[in-house]
């Protein structure tokens, strides 16, 4: 594969005049060849990154070793590209320890009971934050961001308990129905119910790591690199889906350190 100095592009550019095509011509220039990762026995993290609302990439990384194993281009995130993932790292003999994923559903019902699978608490924080926003007003809401806050420093018990407690708490509250003219009716907290909803269903993969102590409770590791991944690619904005992915392979390429 063909490397060039990205940091230098566009200086480059505005110092000595070369037209932008040059540079393209020289991101066209890259290839598709993927590395030949070693075998090895580790935690696998997963997480899509986009960089438009119809473009990224799911990306497999070994967080035990903070190296990227596998990768393919998405439209959305999608449950065939996690087998194809899974099926081309295990063809690498590469032992997987387990999972830390970011709550696509059904990658848990695919593979839980095969692996164990630790739902990111953080993204579960996200999920909830989502639906209540940042700064709820209704005082259920406010209880639950405070309950959500503390996910990542409790104990399962803990959030068992106080979760629980909540819940009986506002339970009359959350049945609460809006009636219309048309005799229809809906729930009247529907978000409030949404967050409690996906709290409830993966909170039998929020505390895995309770059981297996070599998996993260988080997938930090990941966060951390699709940062880097978007920070670099913030130097080529504007540029077209085919080189975009060009370039979005050539640095999961060199992040793939342990290579035959």
């Amino acid at each position: 594969m063909r490397y060039f100095d990205d940091k230098q592009i566009y200086r480059t550019l505005e110092k000595q005049g070369i037209k932008r095509k040059k540079v393209r011509a020289a991101i066209d220039s890259l290839d598709f060849q993927c590395p030949v990762i070693k075998p090895r026995t580790c935690v696998v993290g997963i997480d899509t990154t986009y960089t438009a609302k119809d473009f990224g990439a799911t990306i497999f990384r070994d967080i035990t070793n903070n190296t990227s194993l596998h990768w393919a281009f998405v439209e959305k995130e999608n449950i065939s590209t996690h087998i194809h993932g899974v099926n081309a790292i295990k063809k690498a003999k590469i032992e997987i320890l387990g999972f830390v994923v970011d709550g696509f559903f059904s990658f848990f019902v695919h593979y839980s009971s095969q692996y164990p699978i630790q739902m990111c608490q953080k993204h579960m924080k996200d999920i909830v934050k989502r639906y209540i926003t940042n700064r709820p007003i209704l005082p259920a809401a406010i209880e639950l961001k405070e309950i959500m806050k503390d996910l990542t420093k409790m104990s399962s018990k803990e959030f068992d308990y106080r979760f629980g407690h909540w819940k009986e708490r506002w339970k009359e509250f959350l049945k609460e129905r809006t009636y219309y003219e048309n005799g229809k009716w809906e729930y009247t907290h529907r978000r409030l119910r949404s967050a409690v909803a996906s709290l409830i269903r993966y909170r039998p993969y929020l505390f895995t790591f309770e059981k297996y102590r070599w998996l993260p409770r988080t997938n930090n590791k990941m966060e951390g690199f699709n940062s880097g991944l978007k920070s670099y690619l913030s130097i080529h904005r504007g540029l077209r889906g085919d080189r975009l992915a060009k370039l979005m392979h050539r640095y999961l390429v060199k992040d793939s350190k342990y290579l035959e």
